[in-house]
C-alpha cells in the first residue's frame, strides 16, 4: 500500500491505542506542531488543522495531528503554511499550557476534548468506525 498514517500526539489518552498508528510526542503542544512540520518536510501531508477547536496554547495542553504519507501525492505546501502559522501562534503565546503544569482534573477534561475533536478526522480517514 502506498498510503499510511501517523497520529502525532502528546495526549496520554492515545498512549494505549494499539488500533491507531500513534507516535507519542513528549512535551507540549508546540512539540507536536514541530514534529508535524518535520514530517511535512519529509513528504507527509497534514490531515487536520493544527489549531482545531480554536484552542490557543494557553487553553489546551494537548495537541494531536494526523499525518498521511501518500507516495502519489506531491509536497503539502498548504499543510506546511498551516503548521507554520500554528507554530507562530505557539511562539507568540506568552503562557502556553503544558501537560506537566495542568492540574489533573483539568488535564483529564482537556485530554477528552482533544480526543473528541479528532474523531471526525479519524472517521474521515477510515482509522476508526
Amino acid at each position: 500500500m502506498s498510503c499510511r498514517f501517523i497520529l502525532l500526539t502528546n495526549n496520554p489518552r492515545y498512549k494505549d491505542r494499539t488500533d491507531l498508528p500513534v507516535q507519542f510526542v513528549g512535551g507540549a503542544g508546540k512539540d507536536v506542531i514541530t514534529a508535524g512540520r518535520d514530517l511535512i518536510h519529509q513528504g507527509w501531508a497534514l490531515q487536520n488543522h493544527p489549531l482545531y477547536g480554536n484552542f490557543r496554547p494557553h487553553q489546551q495542553p494537548f495537541r494531536t495531528l494526523l499525518m498521511k504519507k501518500d507516495e502519489k501525492a506531491g509536497f503539502d505546501e498548504y499543510g506546511l503554511n498551516l503548521i507554520e502559522e500554528a507554530a507562530l501562534v505557539y511562539t507568540n503565546d506568552p503562557y502556553p499550557l503544558t501537560p506537566e503544569q495542568t492540574p489533573s482534573r483539568m488535564a483529564a477534561d482537556c485530554s477528552e476534548i482533544d480526543f473528541e475533536l479528532m474523531k471526525e478526522t479519524l472517521l474521515k480517514n477510515n482509522l476508526i468506525h
